[in-house]
């Protein structure tokens, strides 16, 4: 736009006589081909913006050191959980605790009451490690699970396998604290990757507890050169594996106590500044520490907790992933009593140590969360097959080799293996629910808590289904599979538009 009109002064003789009318604290200003003024004001307000550019977060490499301390005491708990699985059938049976129409029901109950007792207890090792510090809570934790693992093995009656895994299951509460620890000491830009390598941990310790449940147990027939003049074996069939796992966990507890570092805030603002009578108050609690570093009280977080259940963009996000959960637990409890079942009864009849070496070697969400019917779908093919093949043995009679059906087997397993990879496709629709940065935390705690409910409610009501389709023969043996099939339908439903439920709440 070009103002003409001769009366107003030009741009030149505006300068020159601003220079000449403060000559001593003003350096001249020289002569510029400005453009017109509202044509300057007008492009500099579009070009300047309002607010600076949001920076990207800047990636760091992680903490080489204090993340290899901490996957190892990571490592410990998955390998005590799981390797009880292999043999808990073939304990079950052995003690004399249930006929073999039965023993689904007491096994499934046993490895529930793991996941039971630990929902009951993991607000609260999250609340301590917040007082305390992540670095004690983690040593409770691998301390009581190696005295309970201990326990577990030595063990001969219901009522004492049940004690040891209420007491590791609550005693552990590490699932949360390793979380929280790697969040302390990464930032945006690493954090992914460092939890990308918790995950990648804990399927490594399930690899490794099979493998050991299923190779160490009644190591006096498997093993006679070896722990053929070991009376505690002989006596204890199954407290080999328990024992090997507990060492682990001792390795881990030793690894954490001299080299692991105290991750939480307030410490390490404490440790940092200079030390004093108040700053060291505020590391152990006392009043003269600073409020706005304290945590939240029990009745805010319970407040907030309850916000979130009540939102309508989370509630769903919260179900799927306890239906999530229960799949893949319920999963794993009926395979393993599929595998151990004798083969008149419509199993496979194999040993504690080829149950261990199959189960060690095991995209969008609803995609692969419908990969749990097919694999469902195909244990009671297999077992036509199984059937069709193989003669039944009586009580007394070993299994024949399965030869060419672990294909078969192998086919579920890998099936079973692609619906395990909709858990971090779940996590990135969790993030996707959060609406207030404050309450990262609390939804998080809640999708780890409906994982603890799936996880401790699937085994024993799937084994206890099982149990129930073999003693009354129900649709043959197969009603287990059929309502598990229902189930999995319903849950890829139902994560198919989970998405455009949380999108249309926003």
């Amino acid at each position: 736009m070009q103002i003409a009109d001769r009366n107003v002064p030009s741009r030149n003789t505006i300068l020159q006589a601003w220079t000449a009318h403060w000559p001593s604290t003003q350096q001249p200003i020289a002569p510029m081909d400005f453009e017109p003024d509202i044509a300057m004001t007008s492009e500099s307000a579009e070009v300047q913006p309002l607010l600076p550019k949001a920076q990207k977060p800047e990636t760091t490499g992680l903490p080489k050191a204090q993340m290899g301390v901490i996957l190892f005491a990571r490592l410990a708990e998955p390998i005590a959980y799981t390797q009880i699985f292999p043999y808990i059938n073939a304990m079950v049976e052995e003690l004399q605790i249930a006929p073999p129409n039965q023993v689904g029901f007491y096994s499934g109950l046993i490895d529930s009451i793991f996941a039971i007792a630990q929902l009951c207890t993991i607000m609260h090792w999250g609340a301590l490690s917040d007082r305390i510090g992540r670095k004690p809570v983690v040593l409770i934790g691998l301390s009581g699970v190696s005295i309970a693992t201990l326990g577990f093995g030595l063990s001969n009656t219901l009522w004492q396998l049940l004690l040891s895994r209420t007491l590791s299951g609550a005693l552990c509460g590490n699932v949360a604290i390793m979380h929280s620890t790697v969040s302390d000491i990464t930032g945006e830009g690493n954090r992914g990757k460092a939890f990308a390598l918790l995950s990648l941990t804990w399927w490594t310790g399930v690899m490794i507890g099979s493998l050991i449940g299923g190779m160490l147990s009644h190591p006096v027939e498997r093993y006679p050169k070896l722990f053929g003049h070991v009376s505690l074996f002989k006596e204890r069939p199954f407290f080999l594996p328990c024992f090997v796992s507990v060492m682990i966990s001792a390795i881990a507890i030793l690894t954490t106590l001299f080299f692991m570092e105290e991750s939480l805030p307030r410490v390490v603002k404490a440790r940092k500044s200079t030390p004093s009578m108040e700053e060291l108050d505020g590391v152990i609690g006392t009043p003269n520490a600073d409020q706005d570093d304290q945590p939240k009280s029990t009745a805010n977080e319970r407040k907030s907790t309850l916000a979130l259940l009540s939102d309508p963009a989370v509630a769903p996000v919260i179900f799927m992933g306890f239906c999530m959960s229960f799949l893949i637990n319920a999963f794993t409890a009926t395979f393993v009593l599929w595998t151990y079942t004798p083969l008149r009864l419509g199993g496979l009849q194999r040993d504690p140590a080829e149950i261990g070496l199959v189960i060690s070697e095991r995209p969008a969400l609803h995609a692969c969360v419908a990969f749990w019917g097919v694999a469902y779908a195909l244990i009671p093919l297999v077992e036509l097959v199984v059937w069709k093949v193989l003669r039944p043995t009586q009580y007394s009679e070993s299994a024949p080799p399965l030869k060419g059906i672990w294909g078969l087997v192998l086919c579920i397993l890998v099936a079973q293996r692609i619906g395990s990879m909709a858990y971090p496709a779940y996590m990135l629709v969790v993030k996707e629910a959060v609406h207030d940065p404050a309450t990262v935390g609390a939804l998080f705690g809640l999708a780890t808590a409906a994982n603890c409910l799936g996880e401790g409610t699937a085994p024993a009501i799937a084994s206890s289904l099982f149990a129930l389709s073999i003693d009354r023969n129900l649709l043959g043996g197969n009603l287990v599979w059929v309502i598990l099939i229902g189930l999995a339908a319903f849950a890829t439903w139902f994560a198919s538009g989970l998405k455009r439920r949380v999108e249309n709440v926003e």
